[in-house]
């Protein structure tokens, strides 16, 4: 007597390694979501506590290479 495909499928336990492999990558994404979600809350707290003004380290005067490193012409 013959198998079908699907009674094929099911004896190998394809059906059920698919299955594990499409849980396995749910829960992976679900992980992912729930990490960014913590990183918006974590910043949303942080959005009343604006720090001050750094001033600039580099000024279009203290440009590398120093003026005597620069060339003469």
């Amino acid at each position: 007597m013959e198998r079908g495909w699907l009674e094929t499928i099911q004896m190998l336990g394809v059906d059920l390694q698919v299955a594990w492999v499409l849980l396995l990558l749910l829960a992976e994404r679900l992980g992912a979501l729930f990490a960014w979600l913590a990183g918006v809350v974590r910043t949303r707290g942080r959005v009343g506590h604006v720090p001050a003004e750094l001033p600039s380290a580099a000024t279009p005067g203290t440009a590398w290479p120093p003026r005597e490193w620069r060339t003469s012409h």
